[in-house]
C-alpha cells in the first residue's frame, strides 16, 4: 500500500486566510489539510488534526509537511506530544521555515529534535508574553473607561460599537501592540482588529 503525503495548516479564525501558509507550501506534494481553530486546542481536538491522526494509525501516511512548527500547538506539551506520535508510527514530518525532516533514512534526526523542542518554548514563551501585554492593557482600558467587558444578550447588535463588542482587542491596542500580537492574543481576525482599530483610534 502506498502512503500519502499530508500537508497541515492551521488559523485562528475562520476570518483568516490560510492562503500564506497553503502558498508556503505549493511546492510540495500531498494533500492539504486546514484547520481554522486557536492555537489553543490541542492537535488531536482539531477536525482536521483527528483526520490526520487517525490516518496515521490506519498507516496511511509517510509525511506530514508544516509550514511552522507552532501550527502543530501553542503548547510545547501538545507539541512534543505530536512529533512523538508521528515518530513512534515512522511519519516524518518536514518543518518547511527551518528545512529540516525529523527523520532521516528513517533514523531519528537529532537536530530536528533540538530545534524544534527550543522553538516550540521560544513560541510558547511568545505568547505568554503577548497576553501578559494584553492583561496590562485591561487594566490600563479599565481605568479610562474603554474596558467594559462583551456585552451579552444584546437584541441590536448593530448598534453596539466595536470597541464595546471586542473589549479584549481594546485593550491590547491600548497596550500598544501590533496587529499581528492582537490577532496573536485574542483569536480575532485581522479584518475585524483593523476596524476595531480604527473606531478605538477615532475615540481617543
Amino acid at each position: 500500500m502506498n502512503k500519502k503525503i499530508y500537508k497541515y495548516t492551521r488559523v485562528s479564525t475562520t476570518e483568516q486566510n490560510e492562503a500564506r501558509q497553503v502558498g508556503g507550501l505549493e511546492k510540495y506534494e500531498g494533500e492539504t489539510f486546514v484547520d481554522k481553530v486557536s492555537g489553543k486546542v490541542a492537535f488531536a481536538d482539531r477536525p482536521e488534526g483527528k483526520k490526520i491522526i487517525q490516518a496515521v494509525k490506519d498507516g496511511l501516511i509517510s509525511d506530514l509537511i508544516v509550514l511552522e512548527v507552532d501550527r502543530l500547538g501553542r503548547d510545547i506539551i501538545d507539541v512534543l506530544a505530536v512529533l512523538k506520535f508521528m515518530k513512534e508510527n515512522e511519519v516524518c514530518v518536514t518543518v518547511h521555515s527551518l528545512g529540516l525532516k525529523s527523520l532521516i533514512d528513517e533514523k531519528s534526526n537529532q537536530t530536528f529534535d533540538l530545534i524544534t523542542t527550543v522553538l516550540a518554548q521560544v513560541a510558547q514563551m511568545e505568547y505568554e508574553r503577548i497576553k501578559e501585554r494584553q492583561r496590562e492593557g485591561i487594566a490600563k482600558a479599565k481605568e479610562r473607561g474603554v474596558y467594559k467587558g462583551r456585552v451579552k444578550g444584546s437584541k441590536n447588535k448593530d448598534s453596539i460599537s466595536l470597541v464595546t463588542k471586542y473589549p479584549n482587542v481594546a485593550a491590547c491596542l491600548e497596550a500598544k501592540m501590533s496587529i499581528n500580537k492582537t490577532v496573536a492574543a485574542t483569536g480575532v481576525g485581522r479584518s475585524t482588529v483593523k476596524r476595531v482599530r480604527k473606531e478605538y483610534f477615532a475615540q481617543s
